[in-house]
């Protein structure tokens, strides 16, 4: 088949007058001439992230699910984000294993081809912000529960419920622009199909993928982060600074409000979101280059980030005993 060498200075001065994902077609020689072996270990380590994403994130829906006594505000956001991580797994990750045995080809044509190419990528990227989203709105959650436990909870199981909609609501609509031009093209030159994002082609503007992704480092990635950080900063240092109220009723309501936040869910909470921000900044960082990345970057860029899905049980599973003696449970009698 077909293939471009990425040495060709043609090639590469194409290939930076487009969009990261249309670049990423121009740099199919990273996959095309690796050796069989790193194709395998690139394989078999998807293969395991897969397997244990699949496995501990179904479990912990499974777990809540089982559970009555874990259905509340804060298992609704952990299920949230487990179901974004099956996402991701289920959905994208198949995709990539393709791409380090066949470099970007896209090899579904068709009408089914191109719906493929609209939702496969599309649901990627609405995952990642679900995920983020969801992070902040548990970081606030907390926040008022710790800072103001006097006050009414800020929110209860049928409002997360709601507020887990309009997350999705809210994600499927700012990714609404990269699903717009989202396409499958053949290029002549390698007689190959790939999936391109191209918003300059769609949108009629020059610089349409710059504002784009400019747009949502500051409003979805930086914005939401600082508001973390900050959210959790107080949250510690009001957690060190608690004296007891000498009022019994008082001291009892506050000590049943924050035990629904107590320094363990906080620490678990801190513990994923710093693996997430870990695992997924080097991806967001590649968003906002607007040249081609380097081969051995593209790999672990998307082996750190989709490395996210799996750790996040595991996170569960160490910092939260239910989860823990709910996922033996499940073992338990699957072996049986």
């Amino acid at each position: 088949m077909g293939h471009i060498e990425f040495k060709n200075s043609s090639y590469v001065g194409r290939a930076r007058n487009l969009s990261n994902e249309t670049a990423e077609s121009y740099s199919s020689a990273c996959f095309y001439h690796d050796a069989t072996a790193t194709r395998a270990a690139r394989v078999f380590v998807y293969c395991v992230i897969i397997l244990i994403s699949a496995l501990g994130n179904s479990m912990t829906i499974m777990v809540v699910w089982r559970n009555k006594t874990m259905r509340r505000t804060f298992h609704c956001f952990i299920v949230n984000l487990a179901a974004t991580d099956l996402t991701i797994t289920l959905v994208y990750m198949p995709r990539v294993i393709v791409i380090w045995l066949r470099g970007t080809d896209w090899l579904v044509e068709g009408i089914f081809g191109s719906v493929l190419c609209k939702i496969v990528p599309y649901l990627h990227g609405v995952s990642i912000l679900v995920s983020i989203l969801t992070l902040l709105t548990l970081a606030i959650d907390r926040f008022f529960a710790i800072v103001f436990p006097l006050k009414l909870e800020l929110l209860t199981v049928k409002s997360s419920k709601l507020v887990i909609a309009l997350i999705w609501v809210l994600a499927m609509s700012v990714r609404l622009p990269y699903f717009l031009s989202l396409k499958v093209i053949f290029h002549k030159s390698r007689g190959e199909f790939s999936c391109d994002a191209n918003m300059k082609r769609t949108f009629k503007i020059g610089n349409a993928r710059e504002i784009y992704y400019t747009f949502l480092l500051i409003a979805f990635y930086a914005l939401p982060f600082v508001l973390i950080i900050a959210s959790y900063t107080v949250i510690v240092i009001t957690l060190r600074r608690y004296k007891t109220p000498s009022d019994k009723e008082i001291a009892k309501l506050v000590q049943r409000r924050r035990g629904k936040a107590s320094k363990k869910v906080i620490y678990m909470l801190l513990t994923v979101t710093a693996a997430f921000v870990f695992c997924w900044l080097t991806y967001f960082t590649g968003q906002i280059i607007f040249d081609p990345l380097p081969c051995g970057l593209r790999f672990w860029r998307l082996f750190l980030a989709h490395s996210n899905s799996a750790l996040n049980p595991c996170l569960y599973a160490v910092f939260n005993e239910k989860f823990r003696k709910g996922y033996k449970r499940l073992l338990r009698s699957c072996c049986r």
